[in-house]
C-alpha cells in the first residue's frame, strides 16, 4: 500500500487525521510552515477510536524557522495518551522548531503529557509558555499531567530552550502532577535543557516542579538561570529544582545560576522587600525506598536581597536542600556550591539579621552521605551595621538515621571568603559554621573534611565562628561517631561573646556533645582566631571543646593524636578571674571516661598579648561529669612573649573529680 500523505493548515488538523485513522502505523509530520493554533491539538493514543499508529515523529521541513504557535487557556499540544511520539526541532540544516503557547491562563501549558503518555521524546525544539503569569498559580511550559493506570512514564525532554513567550514568563518551567504513588509519573529523563526566566512575582516559582504523584527522574546536565533580575511581591521560595514526594531521583550535572547557560553571565539575581528565600536543589522524598542522587552540580552566581532574617535549615539561601528520604551527595562526583577561588560568589543581603545562608542541608531521617563537595566564597550580611549575617557550609538539622560526611572543602584557598558580615561595617552577631549538626543523628561519621578560611564580622556578643560544631543542647544518646582527619584552619571573628557555656566560645575549631559516644582524632586545627584588639571581657578560643547538656550516658569521648597549634586571641583583658583565654582542649563535661591521650598542642608562638594559655582544660563546669578523665602521653608547648600578669598552664584542672593524668 502507498504512503498516505496530505497537507494540513495547522498541527490540529494534522492530529486529528491521525486520530481518526486517516494515517496509521509510521507517520511522519513535517512542518513546512509556521502555523498558528486556535484550539489545542490534541493527540489520542493509538486504538483510540480508529487511530491505529506504531510511532509519530514531528520535523521541520524547508531549511527555515518554523513555529507552532497559539494563545490558548489551555494546552497547546496534548498528548492525551499517546506513545512513541518525537519532536525533533533538528537544528540542521537551516531547520528549526519553536512551540509557544503566549497565554498566561493559570490552565495554560505548551506541551502537556496525560493519560498515561509514555515513550515520548521532545528534543532540540524552542518550548515557550507563559502559564501563570497573570496569576499566582499554573503549570508549566511543559506539563506532566495525570495518569489512568500506569502514569505517564519515560518520557525524555532534551536539548531544548524552555522560557517565556514574550516579556510574560512561566511560573514553572516543566511541572509534573501525576496522580498519585501508584499511578505517578517516573522514569522522565530531563537532560541537557536551558531552563531560564521562570517567575511570579507573588508566588513561589521553579525551573523544575516534580510535585505530588511523581518519581524516579533523571535531571542532568541542564542549566537554570535569569537573564534579568527578579523582583518578588511578597514573600516565597524560589526554586531551580524542587522535588515534594517519590524517590529514585537522579539530579547530576546541572548548572544552577547566572544570566547564561553553565552559570556564566551575571548573578542569577532576586530582589524586593519581602522574605524572598532560595533553593537550588530541593528534594523531598520517600523515606524507605530507593536512594536518591545528587552530584556534580554547579550552583553559582547567584544574588538575593531579601527582608528573610531565616537563621535555621535552609536559610535564605541554600544551594542543596534534603528534607525527606535517602540521599548520596557527592559520593561519585562532588557538587560546587559558590566557587573554589575568590569571594562573594553567592551573596545574601537582608534587612532582617541572622539569616543564614547555606551550602548543603539535610533535615531527613534517613540514611545521607554528604561527600566530595566543594563549598566556597559564600557571603551573608546585611544593609546596615546592625543586621548581622550568618554562614553554614554543610548543616544536619534533621535527626538523621546515619549521616556521613567526608571528603568536602568548604571555603577555597582565598582569605575570609565564607563570610558572615560586613568587614568594618557589622555590630551585630554573625554566626559562621564549617559543619553544623544542631540536631543529633544516631551514628555520625564527619572524616577527612578541610574548613578554612572561615569568617565572622560583628562585635556583638552572640556572633562566633566555629569548624564543626554538633548539638550545644540536651539530646538522645547517640553512638558510634567519629570526627577524625579533619583539617581546620583560618577561622577568624571580632565577636564579644564570652565564656564556655555548653563547651562553646567565640572561636571553636571543634567543638563535640559529649552524649555522643565520639572518637575526636587525628584532627589538625590551627590559626583559631579572635581579632577583637578592643575587648576587656572573658573571650576564649579553643582547638577541641568536649561537652555535654543533662543528658547522662555510657558512653565515653576520646580525644587522641590531634595537632592543636597558633591559636591566638587578641583582647585584652587584665582581670585574673575573667582573662582572655586559648584552649587547645576543653573538657566542659562528659559520661563515662573521657581519653584525652597522644595529642600535640602549641600555643604562644609569635604572640605578644596577655593571654591565658591553657594546653589542656579539664573545667567540668556542666553536668554530668565523667566518672573518669584519663590524660596520658600528650605533648603541650606553651611559649611567646607575655604582656602581663595572666598565668598559663599545660594541664589545668579547676573541678576535683577523678582525674588520672
Amino acid at each position: 500500500m502507498e504512503p498516505r500523505t496530505a497537507d494540513y493548515a495547522d498541527l490540529k488538523q494534522a492530529f486529528d487525521a491521525i486520530n481518526s485513522g486517516i494515517h496509521t502505523l509510521a507517520i511522519t509530520i513535517l512542518i513546512n510552515g509556521s502555523t498558528n493554533e486556535t484550539v489545542s491539538a490534541s493527540l489520542n493514543a493509538s486504538g483510540v477510536g480508529a487511530s491505529n499508529y506504531t510511532g509519530i515523529t514531528i520535523n521541520p521541513a524547508g531549511g527555515g524557522a518554523r513555529s507552532i504557535s497559539g494563545a490558548i487557556a489551555g494546552h497547546l499540544i496534548d498528548l492525551n495518551g499517546a506513545d512513541n511520539v518525537t519532536i525533533d526541532g533538528l537544528n540542521s540544516g537551516g531547520n528549526s522548531l519553536i512551540i509557544s503557547n503566549t497565554s498566561t491562563s493559570s490552565a495554560a501549558s505548551t506541551i502537556r503529557f496525560i493519560a498515561d503518555a509514555t515513550n515520548n521524546t521532545v528534543t532540540r525544539t524552542n518550548l515557550q509558555g507563559s502559564t501563570g503569569a497573570a496569576l499566582s498559580s499554573g503549570f508549566g511550559v511543559v506539563f506532566f499531567s495525570t495518569g489512568t493506570v500506569t502514569g505517564n512514564d519515560n518520557n525524555t525532554i532534551s536539548n531544548c530552550d524552555i522560557g517565556p513567550a514574550g516579556a510574560n514568563l512561566p511560573i514553572n518551567g516543566i511541572y509534573s502532577l501525576g496522580t498519585s504513588t501508584a499511578i505517578d509519573n517516573s522514569g522522565m529523563m530531563v537532560l541537557n535543557n536551558n531552563i531560564f526566566n521562570y517567575f511570579n512575582t507573588n508566588s513561589a516559582s521553579s525551573g523544575l516542579n516534580a510535585n505530588t504523584g511523581t518519581s524516579g527522574w533523571t535531571i542532568n546536565g541542564n542549566s537554570f538561570f535569569q537573564t534579568a533580575t527578579r523582583t518578588y511581591g511578597s514573600a516565597n521560595t524560589h526554586n531551580a529544582i524542587v522535588t515534594t514526594n517519590g524517590s529514585g531521583y537522579t539530579i547530576n550535572n546541572n548548572f544552577i545560576g547566572g544570566s547564561a547557560a553553565s552559570a556564566g553571565g551575571s548573578a542569577y539575581a532576586m530582589a524586593g522587600t519581602n522574605a524572598t528565600r532560595f533553593v537550588g536543589i530541593n528534594v523531598s522524598a520517600g523515606t524507605t525506598t530507593a536512594v536518591n542522587n545528587i552530584q556534580g552540580n554547579t550552583i553559582a552566581n547567584i544574588l538575593l536581597n531579601t527582608s528573610s532574617g531565616a537563621t535555621t535549615m535552609n536559610g535564605i539561601i541554600c544551594g542543596i536542600n534534603v528534607t525527606a528520604g535517602n540521599f548520596n551527595i557527592g559520593t561519585t562526583t562532588g557538587n560546587t556550591i559558590g566557587a573554589t577561588t575568590g569571594v562573594g560568589n553567592i551573596r545574601g543581603v537582608s534587612t532582617t539579621a541572622g539569616g543564614i545562608v547555606v551550602g548543603i542541608n539535610s533535615s531527613t531521617t534517613g540514611t545521607v552521605s554528604i561527600q566530595n563537595n566543594t563549598i566556597g566564597a559564600l557571603t551573608s550580611s546585611g544593609t546596615t551595621a546592625a543586621v548581622s549575617g550568618s554562614i553554614s557550609g554543610i548543616i544536619i538539622s534533621g535527626i538523621a538515621a546515619s549521616v556521613t560526611i567526608t571528603g568536602n572543602t568548604i571555603g577555597n584557598a582565598t582569605a575570609n571568603n565564607m563570610r558572615g558580615g560586613t568587614v568594618g561595617l557589622t555590630t551585630g552577631s554573625s554566626l559562621v559554621t564549617g559543619i553544623n549538626l544542631p540536631s543529633t543523628p544516631t551514628t555520625a561519621t564527619i572524616n577527612n573534611n578541610t574548613i578554612q578560611n572561615l569568617l565572622s564580622v560583628g562585635t556583638n556578643t552572640a556572633g562566633f565562628v566555629r569548624g564543626i560544631q554538633t548539638s550545644t543542647t540536651g539530646s538522645a544518646p547517640a553512638t558510634g561517631w567519629s570526627i577524625s582527619n579533619n583539617t581546620i584552619n583560618n577561622l577568624s571573628t571580632n565577636s564579644t561573646l564570652t565564656g564556655i557555656g555548653s563547651g562553646v566560645a567565640s572561636a571553636v575549631g571543634i567543638h563535640h556533645l559529649a552524649s555522643q559516644g565520639c572518637v575526636i582524632s587525628q584532627n589538625s586545627i590551627s590559626n583559631i582566631s579572635n581579632t577583637n584588639s578592643t575587648a576587656t571581657t572573658n573571650i576564649v578560643v579553643i582547638g577541641i571543646s568536649s561537652a555535654n547538656s543533662s543528658v547522662t550516658t555510657t558512653l565515653g569521648t576520646t580525644i587522641s593524636r590531634n595537632k592543636i597549634w597558633a591559636l591566638s586571641n587578641s583582647t585584652i583583658g587584665t582581670a585574673a578571674l575573667t582573662p582572655p583565654i586559648v584552649a587547645g582542649i576543653l573538657v566542659r563535661s562528659g559520661n563515662n571516661i573521657t581519653s584525652i591521650n597522644n595529642n600535640m598542642v602549641a600555643l604562644g608562638n609569635g604572640q605578644t598579648s596577655n593571654t591565658s594559655f591553657i594546653g589542656i582544660w579539664s573545667n567540668n563546669g556542666s553536668t554530668p561529669n565523667p566518672t573518669s578523665t584519663n590524660v596520658y602521653n600528650n605533648s603541650v608547648l606553651i611559649e611567646g612573649t607575655a604582656s602581663g600578669a595572666l598565668p598559663s598552664f599545660a594541664f589545668y584542672e579547676i573541678d576535683l573529680y577523678n582525674s588520672d593524668c
